[in-house]
């Protein structure tokens, strides 16, 4: 590219660029006095009280025997089969929803959308709670049809 090419393209970019940067400098009572101009012109706007939230339908149960359990270790891996072979589906939160079926050592839990996983038996403990007062207990609630989520509660709190 020649050098008077060069030169063409920085000063039109240069030109475009100081535009650009003069086009933005307005003053904020310039821009009151915009907005003054722009709500007299649409006038008074009554948008009534708001609107109330839908009522959440109530919890689906999950079925069969489901308890709130804990992990062992924070970040417990949890598998799509009962064995380390198959493949690790996520991490376990610190509750879980446990069932009562087994495996060879393994335990389905319940995630959301009450898909299972696999947790080693072994991996799992009492439910536990940094924050919890003492007597409160984690039972699960059951699922949230709006976005399949596990609800738990406690009872106690």
């Amino acid at each position: 590219m020649s050098l008077r090419s060069m030169l063409t393209l920085t000063l039109l970019a240069s030109s475009l660029f100081v535009e650009h940067a003069l086009a933005q400098d307005v003053q904020p009572a310039e821009l009151d006095r915009l907005s003054a101009e722009r709500q007299e012109a649409i006038g008074p706007r009554d948008w009534g009280p708001p609107a109330a939230a839908a009522p959440e339908p109530p919890l689906m149960p999950l079925g069969g025997h489901v308890t709130c359990m804990s992990p062992r270790m924070e970040f417990e891996p949890v598998y799509a089969g009962p064995n380390a072979e198959t493949k690790q589906v996520g991490v376990a939160p610190p509750q879980l929803a446990v069932t009562t079926t087994t495996s060879g050592g393994w335990t389905r839990i319940l995630r959301g959308y009450g898909k299972a996983a696999w947790i080693p038996t072994e991996d799992l403990q009492p439910w536990t709670s940094t924050t919890a007062s003492p007597g409160t207990r984690c039972t699960v609630a059951g699922m949230r049809p709006s976005d399949g989520m596990i609800i738990f509660s406690y009872p106690g709190a």
